[in-house]
């Protein structure tokens, strides 16, 4: 081997990548992005999971140890008390409401407080001083236990809360059951979060990829030219390759989730069809996407540059792996934006909690506006460079 030819090919090679500065740029900054993502998302812990409190506590003349924990509720970081029911604020049923509340997802868990909350707290107190038994004082959490991260870190924090307080104010701490109560995901395992993620994701991944690819290929083979020379539109074109991109990602979802049900023997609550046909719409929308990006790249290179840009922040940054919860504050927003954070959060409501077309409706229209625009644009765009 001659290593002056070796290295003026070297030479060849890295000059070309100079001049193509969307090269340099994504060779320099994708690193960067990466470690970025990567740090803050593995780093970040649980932050802000709202809760609802239920006091219905008459206290002591001494005051009131369910106010104590609420207020250590209040001050952690973990939980944010988004409100707080009582017997008197016109609300009817207090549970009811805490729980129509959680139902409702908005608020993650409600946690009740009985009627005799602190006198059963000083009676056991005096039942330990005295060395005699007594019956452990309930704290209820009615809780949405679809994310089962989420549910582990509530429950803690609660019962975190709770120790802490009784220690500081009596001294001793009297056994307090904290009783959880599902208001959705009763016997949910890790892999029923889990699979409606995976889900999009996989349909996300594999229809981006394959969108670009082929269309970098229809463009290198002339067929895209020759294919726009007959009678067929730029938007026919493009609605031709959305539904086939369609349906290929609701083949792998089907895929996904019947290997699931016979291996890990998941639960569907809601209906299968309505959580493939999210991932169908999220499919088309996803082509729609490496369609336009793939049009508006000058090389095969520069399009497939695309891929990390699109799917690391989508992997991260989605709900797929860990709660939104965990992402640090200042990332979160970004999930706003990102298309596999409404179809994933549909899924895992339709599948976990049992929801229907009314109740998803949302985040579906989210994933419905997104596919019109990327197909709108991606035929203006095949119609300008034509």
């Amino acid at each position: 081997m001659n290593l002056g030819r070796a290295l003026a090919v070297t030479q060849k090679t890295l000059r070309a990548l100079k001049h193509d500065r969307r090269t340099a740029g994504f060779l320099v900054l994708m690193p960067l992005l990466m470690i970025t993502l990567f740090g803050y998302t593995f780093g970040g812990e649980l932050k802000d999971i709202s809760i609802c409190i239920v006091d219905l506590d008459h206290g002591s003349p001494n005051g009131s140890a369910s106010a104590d924990i609420v207020s250590a509720l209040s001050a952690s970081d973990v939980v944010t008390v988004t409100r707080t029911f009582g017997p008197g604020d016109g609300q009817g049923d207090p549970i009811a409401a805490a729980v129509d509340t959680v139902r409702r997802t908005d608020a993650w868990a409600a946690v009740v407080f009985g009627e005799d909350f602190t006198r059963d707290v000083l009676a056991s107190i005096e039942a330990m001083r005295a060395g005699t038994p007594s019956a452990p004082v309930p704290v209820t959490v009615y809780i949405d236990a679809t994310n089962p991260n989420i549910a582990q870190a509530v429950l803690a924090e609660v019962q975190k809360a709770v120790t802490g307080v009784l220690v500081t104010e009596y001294g001793l701490a009297p056994t307090v059951s904290v009783v959880e109560d599902r208001v959705y995901g009763e016997g949910a395992e890790f892999i029923d979060f889990f699979a409606p993620g995976v889900m999009g994701l996989a349909a996300m991944m594999v229809t981006f990829m394959i969108s670009i690819i082929s269309f970098v290929h229809e463009r290198s083979s002339h067929t895209l030219e020759r294919a726009l020379t007959t009678p067929v539109t730029e938007g026919e074109f493009v609605a031709g390759y959305a539904i086939a991109f369609g349906f290929v990602a609701l083949i792998q979802s089907a895929v996904i989730l019947v290997a699931a049900m016979l291996l890990f023997q998941i639960q569907i609550e809601g209906s299968a069809l309505l959580a493939l046909a999210i991932i169908f719409v999220l499919g088309v929308g996803t082509q729609g996407l490496g369609f336009l990006l793939s049009s508006n790249a000058k090389s095969e290179f520069q399009a497939i540059q695309f891929l990390p840009l699109i799917l690391f922040p989508s992997i991260l940054l989605a709900g797929v792996f860990w709660p939104l919860e965990s992402v640090p504050t200042l990332l979160r927003p970004i999930s706003d934006f990102i298309p596999l954070t409404y179809a994933v959060d549909a899924c895992r409501s339709v599948m976990i909690r049992g929801w229907g077309l009314a109740d998803v409706w949302p985040q579906l229209t989210v994933l419905i506006a997104f596919a019109a625009a990327t197909l709108t644009l991606s035929a203006y765009s095949l119609k300008r460079r034509g």
